[in-house]
């Protein structure tokens, strides 16, 4: 199989990107990597990087602009592509199956399964878009997406797929450089997002059932305080009967996005009670507009459903916590725009 490339700012160089080596066959060796605390930035182009590109070819700015450094481990691992998922240019990250060859010290990772590899390439990113800096959103989504995950111990192979370690492999640029390119490898899930999903082909008991799974799921996320913050169908993947004997339903995925706090300001932390429940009769609320991102799914009155389902959380909420996550400025209509005459 074969992946075309754009030119991405190439071809005034007159050649284009390397070919694409994530590749069904192609082998990779890997070290494991101890990734540096989440990023703070927006993957905003800066006027400086912005115009880089016009006289910089995109693989040397992946020399220019290395991920961020955290700190080397001692698992070394030889691992085989034996499918693509997403593959190819213009991807914020690489998606392959892969399968452990071999590993030292024995037992860091289980030989034979098939694990999903995450891989996080700036070079096959979209380099000629003008809102989002390949290197700073690779850097946010590896360093974001390890800090949640292993915040999220406890739901692995519950909610989340289970997580087996972040990793970096170095790629040969000519005889005196290399590249260093960030992974994760988690498990392969072998189900369908709920992008890909059509609900006309769901009777309403079973997408009602898919949505209670799907706030359910986001709750115990929120309780061990991860804010998600790309909540979409296609971050949701469903499982059926038979991939899931132990009713594990959804299993949300993608944390690029995420947060391991529930505010983006730390000397806030505690006013939002870290590590405590949080009914989704408030953060769930019609208000809110979440469940809008589902409407293909949605044709009954949410908030009625909502109020029934979740019924047994309210004698749960304070005072306190509707004024922090239902406001009334938010459950209140505006006040009349005033007569002008």
């Amino acid at each position: 199989m074969t992946h075309p490339l754009s030119d991405s700012f190439c071809t005034r160089y007159g050649y284009s990107k390397p070919n694409l080596p994530y590749i069904k066959g192609q082998c990779l060796t890997v070290q494991s990597h101890e990734p540096p605390a989440p990023t703070n930035n927006d993957c905003s182009y800066d006027p400086i990087t912005a115009r880089e590109r016009e006289h910089i070819h995109p693989l040397k700015r992946c020399i220019l602009h290395p991920p961020l450094e955290g700190q080397d481990g001692s698992t070394i691992a030889n691992l085989e592509i034996i499918e693509t998922v997403r593959a190819g240019d213009s991807h914020c990250a690489q998606l392959v199956v892969m399968q452990v060859k071999q590993v030292s010290p024995q037992n860091a990772l289980p030989m034979g399964r098939r694990l999903l590899a995450k891989i996080y390439d700036p070079l096959y990113f979209d380099h000629e878009q003008d809102d989002a800096d390949p290197f700073l959103c690779v850097d946010r989504d590896y360093s974001h997406e390890t800090a949640s995950y292993m915040a999220l111990r406890e739901l692995y192979g519950k909610i989340v797929p289970y997580y087996f370690g972040s990793f970096t492999l170095r790629w040969h640029v000519d005889k005196a450089s290399t590249r260093s390119v960030r992974l994760i490898l988690i498990e392969n899930i072998p189900g369908t997002s709920l992008q890909q999903l059509n609900p006309a082909h769901f009777s309403q008991l079973h997408r009602q059932s898919i949505m209670k799974a799907v706030i359910d799921a986001e709750t115990s996320l929120y309780t061990h305080n991860v804010r998600h913050g790309d909540m979409h169908p296609r971050n949701i993947l469903v499982l059926n009967a038979a991939e899931a004997p132990d009713a594990r339903r959804v299993v949300i995925i993608d944390f690029g996005k995420s947060s391991t706090r529930r505010t983006p300001y730390l000397e806030e932390e505690e006013q939002y009670l870290p590590g405590v429940e949080i009914s989704p009769l408030l953060r769930w609320n019609k208000a809110w507009g979440f469940w809008h991102a589902f409407d293909p799914w949605i044709d009954w009155d949410w908030q009625p459903w909502l109020e029934y389902q979740y019924a047994f959380t309210r004698s749960s909420i304070t005072d306190y916590m509707r004024s922090v996550w239902l406001p009334s400025v938010v459950t209140e209509a505006p006040p009349p725009l005033p007569n002008i005459e």
